[in-house]
């Protein structure tokens, strides 16, 4: 067989496991809606049901033909552990061995088949713990964890690079030898636990038990984020992609700079349907990189603002990535409560990002897009918007009337599947549809795959003891001030972030640091917001900057200098998590919304009093941000009407940050010379005749390269 042959039967066959998985995913987030039919139909079709008891209801609803089924149909495909957890990763890892480039492509199917047989085995061994059978450490599974162990370590250092492996396995290092560790070893010496003990609690935890790979992480994923995978991927099979970005040009080409600002608005479009830093920029980078780059400025830049607008998708409501189901997990609080506090944050990332790059096109004279280049929506196309509207539309509701992560995620797919196929023609065909459930499975595929590593690293450090260890080092810290405990736990986020994904990176800070926080009063979801905030932005920030590293090769430009501008765009990024510890209303006044949708207002320890925050608060916190931003963004670029001098670049900084300041009187005093600053510029500095060239030059430099 030629390797053509081999490696068609391989994609073959891994497209179809792909649509499998896809399946799997669907059929678990329907056991909800599922569950509400069967209840509907029993009621309606059963002549007196109001009239009976509530026993009798419920021996009704058990005894019931449909109700019977769907409990058996439970039982053995919904409810046992192992088909939850262990399904995913034996699929998952199946897909991605038969996609990893070898030279002998034999390699590719016995490493998939070994994944298969040795989760398959898991599976097997959790159904008997699903059934009540206390799990054990068993002679086989000495075996099988160690091979399942190398499989995933492997697979991720080929996916995903050598940083996170190298962390995992310092960790499992350390679980096998800290009971031997001296005292000069500080917080890592202190566990009593012999080489034999820590083998037997390794293989006890992280493989008998649901703990380690098939951890809080995996549950969190498997549970709720995979389903809204399969929503944006057959979303953007459909072709809604392309109109996405037609209407970001639209909306924003008439504006100085908007080929730039374009590609922040379908990033940021784009983000409320996946939530991933560095599939945003490829899928969307290469649409908007080269458009970038025509209308002017430099390729790092063009890559940058590309990188820093996806990488804001991972706060964009309502997907928000992995990252902000952990929190919701991790916090005890709805899914819902966590996407409208994220809201204004996100607001405020993109309001940096324009006032950026505003300011840099002004400097470099570029101006907005040509009429001609501004795409005009046909009557068709206005209509086909409704692929987006619908089924974000329907993903809010029941998110926010009713609290479903689940059944919101499988109601958003059938909206935009059903909505796909109406409105776009092109797309009913059943390849199309197989294939957009084939590369949705391959994303989940990817995401399983990290994120079992990820519980494998949260287990052993928090079954080795060193995060209690930790947590009561980090208490001590935070009886000192609170800026700079914050400031500790900023910078723990970036350098871990820098070589972790964002999800990794928020187990690892919370779990080590969450204690030592909380004892200065902080609220819970204040403070995972707050390292959600600074683990996302470590994607940009240098010198490991994966988000702005994926952009610059499609820019043609460095990665170092991608990375860097990328930090230039995204300094919102650093400044807004402090922002909403000392002004709560950004982050809190919204759950009103609540109270709209006929409900009380929410009550939770996760939270700060809600009556205790102001619609003026968040009216004031807006203005001030924005304000803040105008000043920082300018100083930053060195330009706002005219060059700025170094002098009025510093004091532009220092003003910027006062406003922020959560005392009264000075956050008024820097407002007042922030604003005596832009009309003094303005008034003393007419617009630079280079500008004006510039424009000129750009604009004939379009017009040759249409040409």
């Amino acid at each position: 067989m030629s390797d053509a042959v081999t490696k068609s039967v391989e994609q073959r066959f891994g497209s179809f496991v792909g649509v499998i998985f896809t399946l799997v995913i669907v059929i678990y987030a329907a056991s909800g809606p599922l569950t509400d039919f069967v209840r509907w139909f029993i009621e309606t079709t059963t002549p007196g049901f109001d009239d009976m008891s509530r026993r009798d209801q419920r021996v009704l609803f058990k005894e019931h033909w449909l109700g019977a089924g769907l409990k058996s149909f439970e039982r053995n495909f919904l409810l046992p552990t192992g088909m939850i957890l262990g399904l995913p990763l034996l699929l998952s890892f199946v897909i991605s061995f038969l996609a990893l480039p070898m030279k002998a492509k034999w390699v590719n199917w016995v490493l998939a088949a070994l994944s298969a047989f040795v989760f398959a085995v898991w599976i097997g061994k959790l159904f008997g713990v699903d059934v009540g059978i206390l799990p054990s450490a068993k002679p086989m599974d000495f075996i099988l964890f160690p091979i399942a162990t190398v499989l995933t370590i492997y697979l991720t250092w080929r996916l995903f690079g050598a940083f996170i492996v190298g962390f995992c396995l310092f960790w499992i290092v350390y679980f096998v030898v800290r009971g031997a560790l001296p005292e000069w070893t500080g917080i890592f010496a202190g566990a009593e636990s012999s080489f034999d003990q820590s083998i037997r609690s390794m293989v006890l935890n992280f493989w008998s038990q649901t703990g380690g790979m098939f951890g809080q992480p995996l549950q969190v994923v498997s549970g709720n984020v995979l389903i809204f995978l399969v929503f944006g991927s057959v979303l953007m099979a459909s072709g809604a992609g392309s109109l996405l970005m037609k209407i970001a040009n639209r909306l924003t080409g008439g504006i100085t700079g908007g080929a730039a600002h374009a590609a922040v608005a379908s990033s940021a479009l784009f983000g409320t349907l996946s939530g991933a830093a560095i599939s945003n920029v490829v899928s969307t980078g290469v649409m908007t990189i080269p458009v970038i780059k025509r209308s002017g400025f430099k390729p790092s830049f063009a890559g940058a603002v590309e990188a820093s607008a996806s990488t804001g998708g991972q706060i964009m409501p309502p997907v928000m990535g992995v990252v902000a189901f952990f929190v919701a997990g991790q916090i005890g609080l709805e899914y819902r409560y966590i996407v409208v506090a994220a809201i204004v944050p996100a607001i405020f990332y993109y309001i940096g990002i324009f006032l950026t790059v505003y300011f840099e096109a002004r400097r470099q004279g570029i101006g907005a897009l040509p009429r001609d280049e501004r795409p005009r929506l046909t009557t068709r196309e206005k209509v086909q918007c409704l692929v987006f509207i619908l089924p974000l539309g329907v993903m809010s509701y029941m998110l926010f009337a009713q609290p479903s992560v689940q059944k919101a995620g499988f109601y958003g797919f059938v909206t935009a599947l059903l909505a796909a196929l109406v409105l776009f023609p092109n797309y009913r065909s059943w390849r199309k549809i197989y294939g957009a459930f084939a590369e949705a499975g391959r994303m989940s595929a990817s995401i399983v795959v990290i994120v079992a590593t990820i519980g494998l690293i949260v287990g052993l450090i928090q079954v080795s003891g060193f995060s209690g260890r930790l947590s009561l080092l980090l208490a001590q810290l935070a009886s000192g001030p609170l800026f700079l405990t914050l400031i500790v736990v900023a910078l723990g986020a970036i350098v871990l972030g820098m070589g972790l994904p964002p999800g990794a990176t928020y187990f690892i800070i919370v779990i080590a640091l969450s204690s030592g926080i909380e004892a200065v009063g902080i609220a819970p979801l204040t403070l995972h917001m707050f390292v959600v905030f600074f683990a996302v932005i470590s994607a940009v920030t240098p010198p490991v900057a994966l988000a702005a590293f994926a952009a610059a090769p499609i820019a043609g430009a460095s990665p170092l200098i991608t990375g860097l501008q990328a930090a230039r765009l995204s300094v919102a990024g650093f400044i807004i998590p402090f922002v909403f510890v000392y002004h709560p209303a950004a982050l809190y006044k919204l759950q009103t919304l609540f109270v709209w949708f006929g409900e009380d207002l929410p009550r939770s320890k996760a939270m700060v009093e809600l009556t205790a925050v102001t619609w003026l608060g968040l009216a004031w916190v807006f203005i001030a941000f924005v304000v803040a931003m105008w000043m920082i963004s300018s100083a930053l670029t060195g330009f706002e009407r005219n060059e700025l001098r170094g002098w009025e670049r510093a004091l532009r900084a220092i003003v910027g940050i006062a406003i922020l300041i959560p005392h009264t009187l000075t956050a008024a005093i820097s407002l007042a010379a922030a604003m005596s600053l832009i009309v003094v510029h303005r008034l003393l500095s007419p617009p630079q005749s280079g500008s004006i060239d510039n424009q000129t030059n750009n604009a004939k430099n379009r017009e040759e390269t249409h040409a």
